[in-house]
């Protein structure tokens, strides 16, 4: 994705990053949480519905180990997911019903398929609002999806720096994938080296989303 917005500038000092992973849970994504537990580091995932079904017991394992959770919908498919108001709503509902049923825990933290743009329509985002919904796009795009090999390292690495000039908290997007998992310590070692600490995402927060300074 080439669509970046502004985070809330941070603190003098204060440096803060987000990462935040898509599309899980998958087997994958206990090695995920074991190398983010050795470094001490908080992210949040956006699931999607059948993973959440089919591996419930990765879903607790992230909430017991302090990580937020959030929805990513149900069948990741553009012409489905954005048909209109009602399907961006319902397919987020079904998620969170899920969840609630299979691990106790309930999300208002949201991130559609593909970004928001240019597909989320702004009465859809009014309407998922209205649901009581936070959706969340990122500022840095890691393209791990594409490139499955290192150079995330290198668009994490740019485009980090980018926002730390601008003070810039930086909202970084990856996938459950065992090629992010691969170069994920060396992500947090460069991360780390550059004074950065790692938060889950909140409701709390002012969220990043494509097209809003």
């Amino acid at each position: 994705m080439a669509y970046h917005a502004k985070t809330k500038r941070a603190r003098s000092g204060h440096k803060v990053a987000y990462l935040t992973f898509d599309d899980g849970p998958r087997p994958i994504t206990r090695k995920i949480l074991r190398i983010l537990a050795a470094h001490r580091a908080k992210a949040t995932f956006f699931m999607l519905e059948p993973n959440i079904r089919r591996y419930p017991q990765t879903v607790k394992k992230m909430i017991r180990e302090g990580h937020a959770v959030g929805l990513h919908g149900v069948s990741h498919k553009e012409g489905k997911f954005y048909a209109s108001k009602f399907s961006v709503v319902r397919e987020m509902n079904q998620a969170r019903q899920t969840l609630r049923r299979k691990t106790g825990k309930d999300t208002v933290l949201i991130r559609t398929p593909y970004g928001s743009l240019p597909h989320l329509k702004p009465s859809y985002l009014k309407a998922l609002q209205s649901a009581g919904y936070q959706m969340w796009d990122w500022n840095v795009d890691s393209l791990d999806w594409k490139y499955r090999n290192r150079y995330p390292l290198v668009l994490i690495r740019q485009n980090v720096d980018r926002l730390s000039r601008l003070k810039v908290r930086p909202v970084i997007l990856m996938h459950d994938l065992k090629e992010t998992a691969a170069i994920l310590p060396e992500i947090l070692r460069l991360l780390k080296k550059r004074g950065y600490e790692f938060k889950r995402l909140s409701p709390s927060l002012t969220p990043v989303q494509f097209g809003k300074v």
